[in-house]
């Protein structure tokens, strides 16, 4: 098997991104949640906790875009290595923007 002819299951694939797309999201939510306090009273509303709806914000959507992703023919396309490059970059910048949120906040 040479590295042109290997492919991950469409299911890998969709999951690999929406784990990506998740990481992005969660540091966005983190960030928005804490600079605007209605968002955070909602959120506290929702589940008894900010951070519980946070968390269950996360796995609705890493379950509903990998889902969603993994019917679709575009995932069918996406090399290893672009999954793979992709969920470590958004797991860098997510990394580094909640350090860097909460370091200032």
């Amino acid at each position: 098997m040479t590295a042109d002819s290997e492919t991950l299951s469409p299911a890998s694939a969709a999951f690999g991104t929406a784990a990506a797309v998740t990481a992005l999201f969660n540091t966005a939510l983190a960030c928005a949640k804490d600079a605007y306090c209605p968002l955070q009273n909602v959120m506290n509303a929702i589940a008894g906790h900010n951070w519980t709806t946070q968390g269950l914000a996360d796995v609705v959507l890493f379950a509903g875009l990998g889902l969603i992703l993994s019917r679709t023919r575009m995932v069918r396309a996406i090399r290893p290595d672009r999954v793979i490059l992709f969920l470590f970059a958004a797991v860098a910048v997510a990394g580094v923007g909640l350090f860097a949120w909460y370091a200032v906040y």
